[in-house]
């Protein structure tokens, strides 16, 4: 208990730093956008673009893969329809079998750290 009054002053002043900055940016925020608001509007639609692009990063007209692991294979799935297009031994492989088995159509697939895909 004595560790808490020790570090509950310190904790105080990181929350009413928190709060005094979330505020003085919000004020910023409304002062800029009431002397120029065609420039603050053009700014946000910029990072609704990029907000939007960044979502999921999945091309226009591409179809997303469901993989699905089954003892020592990947089964890759139309995401929608949930339709069988390919297998292999892994997500890549799977990916790539299923470009080979429909080259008319783009592929992609989201991973947890970066972004597979596999294009016609």
């Amino acid at each position: 208990m004595d560790i808490f009054f020790e570090f509950a002053p310190y904790f105080c002043i990181a929350a009413v730093a928190f709060y005094i900055g979330k505020y003085w940016a919000l004020f910023q925020f409304s002062n800029n956008l009431s002397k120029d608001p065609d420039r603050m509007i053009r700014l946000l639609n910029q990072i609704k673009a990029i907000n939007n692009s960044e979502d999921d990063g999945m091309p226009e007209g591409a179809t997303q893969l469901h993989l699905e692991q089954v003892n020592e294979q990947i089964y890759a799935y139309d995401h929608v329809t949930g339709e069988f297009l390919a297998q292999g031994p892994n997500e890549h492989l799977a990916s790539q079998a299923a470009a080979a088995r429909y080259p008319e159509k783009t592929f992609w697939y989201p991973a947890p750290n970066t972004e597979h895909r596999a294009n016609s």
